[in-house]
């Protein structure tokens, strides 16, 4: 009776300015605003803050989508944080830290007010107890390869080390040595990823299997946390809400008292509820209205480059994909300015290539794939398909939220157009399109990353041979031998030469085609402060401040 009379107010407000009347599902969501400014339950202390998708999980060594990182960020701290404007390493759990000459040792020395939300001691044994299940196979985590870096690791995981072998280890309580196999430049930027976050053992015991990948520890009354703030709530398809944690670092009084996340795949939805002061940040903003937002500096836009590439992918052992000659064909056929231009972006974001420039220092200047419409159809006669004649059925294969259908749609007509051929557009929820990725159940596939650290390799490395990510199912020795020897490299120079050699050997073989390089793009409200741009979308909510005089 409650949720139903605040809906009716809502449905109300909307079509009198004009709105068209939302679904249910996104009025359930939108609901919560309402009763909160109609009921004071704190609306002036809450950060409320779009995702694009549900969570598929609130587990750190589980995760892998942008949606669930959002959230732990706030739930979880590692060894060091980032500075928002720099990216550069700050204390977290660790509040100081030594480096050995030759950079392979690490000594972390651990703050003495680390606390977990049920108030035990943060201890460095957390963090070994984190790498042990992250490295083990059974939980077969997507993020393992993070810790590859780490003496052994990898053999461990692979069964060819015992444990003790591994480069991490806990020297006491407040002390944690972890050894690496190689020189990493961006091993802080990766300390501050969820993967690496300690994990309170006893918690996850008590729920089920240590390495079960249906434990379902991670869960409101369930889950043991070391951020600045605890899970309280998780409403499938409506909301997750936590709330400051009372033993973080003897009290916090900066910040949002709650922060709440609402999963809205629907992106003018979202929009209206930001419009409706429902929302204070959104996750997205439609390509349609881009260009009338940056006209208006009240709008609340923030627009910046961010770290990540968008690209089809190819699944190369399904036929006729599994010929280069197609795939380059494909690729070609694709008039990149004409797609930027559709979804309102920037021609410079035009991607011929993976890596975004400047990734850690890095810039790719080797042969990239542009628009060709003449070689595109003569690729495709060398394959066998002259003006398609004869070309197998293929469908491209995406999820529901963002502008994936408007691309289809677009590279669909492009193909048609220049080779001659139809292909099938599928649409899939989030979970569903996950699990067909994983699969291999499609010919092609909505791809993209946003880099986890700043680093050539968080892009490069999903396509080895062996990488749990690297849907393609593409393989190439060269190319695993040139990340192999960028690894082993100690001069930064030939590292990148390295690096060079594998990028070129992927955009020759074409197991994805790329299409444009990401930008973040959020609406804040003009009551937040402390909402700081940068490459890698990272935030910490604790440094966020709400203007109550500003409520929408």
């Amino acid at each position: 009776m409650e949720i139903g009379g605040c809906l009716c107010r809502l449905k109300r407000r909307f079509l009198s300015a004009g709105w068209l009347f939302l679904p249910i599902g996104c009025l359930l969501l939108l609901a919560s605003g309402c009763k909160g400014r109609s009921e004071g339950d704190g609306i002036a202390t809450t950060l409320r803050v779009g995702i694009a998708v549900e969570p598929n999980t609130l587990d750190p060594q589980r995760m892998i989508d942008f949606s669930p990182i959002f959230v732990a960020r706030g739930l979880f701290e590692g060894l060091v944080i980032l500075d928002e404007n720099t990216l550069e390493p700050l204390p977290g759990v660790a509040d100081r830290w030594e480096i050995s000459p030759n950079g392979l040792v690490y000594r972390f020395h651990l703050r003495a007010d680390g606390r977990w939300s049920n108030g035990q001691t943060v201890v460095a044994e957390d963090f070994v107890q984190a790498a042990q299940r992250i490295l083990s196979p059974g939980l077969a985590s997507p993020t393992v390869d993070l810790y590859y870096g780490v003496a052994n690791a990898r053999a461990f995981y692979e069964g060819h080390v015992p444990w003790e072998k591994v480069g991490i280890r806990a020297l006491s309580d407040d002390f944690l040595e972890i050894t690496l196999e190689r020189p990493m430049p961006y091993f802080f930027s990766l300390l501050a990823h969820p993967a690496w976050s300690p994990i309170l053992r006893s918690c996850i015991e008590a729920c089920g299997g240590w390495e079960r990948w249906d434990n379902d520890w991670a869960r409101p009354g369930k889950l043991v946390s070391n951020g600045p703030y605890r899970l309280v709530e998780w409403r499938i398809g409506d909301r997750v809400v936590m709330e400051k944690n009372p033993f973080y670092r003897n009290g916090m009084e900066a910040g949002p008292e709650r922060v709440v996340f609402f999963p809205i795949a629907n992106q003018q939805t979202e929009q209206n509820a930001f419009v409706g002061g429902e929302l204070d940040v959104t996750s997205t903003v439609p390509a349609d209205i881009l260009d009338a937002l940056r006209d208006k500096p009240e709008s609340g836009l923030q627009e910046t480059e961010a770290l990540g590439s968008f690209y089809y992918l190819c699944n190369c052992t399904r036929p006729p994909l599994d010929n280069i000659h197609v795939r380059r064909a494909l690729a070609l056929a694709i008039d990149r300015k004409k797609l930027c231009q559709l979804l309102h972006r920037d021609g410079r974001f035009v991607a011929g290539h993976l890596v975004p420039r400047g990734t850690g220092g890095y810039v790719y200047d080797g042969k990239e794939v542009l628009w060709d419409p003449k070689m595109a159809r003569q690729e495709l006669a060398i394959a066998g398909y002259p003006n398609g004649v004869g070309l197998p059925p293929m469908g491209i294969t995406f999820n529901t939220s963002g502008q994936h259908r408007l691309i289809a749609q677009a590279v669909q007509e492009m193909w048609r157009d220049v080779l001659g051929i139809a292909v099938e557009l599928n649409c899939e929820d989030w979970k569903s399109f996950l699990f067909t990725r994983r699969s291999g159940n499609f010919f092609i596939a909505r791809g993209g990353w946003m880099g986890d650290y700043n680093d050539p390799t968080t892009f490069l490395g999903l396509f080895c041979g062996d990488a749990p990510n690297n849907f393609s199912r593409w393989q190439d020795g060269n190319f695993d031998q040139s990340m192999l020897a960028a690894e082993m490299a100690r001069d930064g120079e030939e590292r990148l030469g390295h690096i060079a050699a594998a990028e070129e050997c992927l955009i020759g073989a074409m197991p994805i085609i790329p299409l444009y390089f990401e930008t973040h793009k959020h609406r804040v409200a003009r009551r937040v402060h402390g909402w700081q741009p940068n490459l890698l979308d990272y935030h910490l909510y604790q440094n966020v401040r709400l203007d109550s005089e500003k409520l929408p």
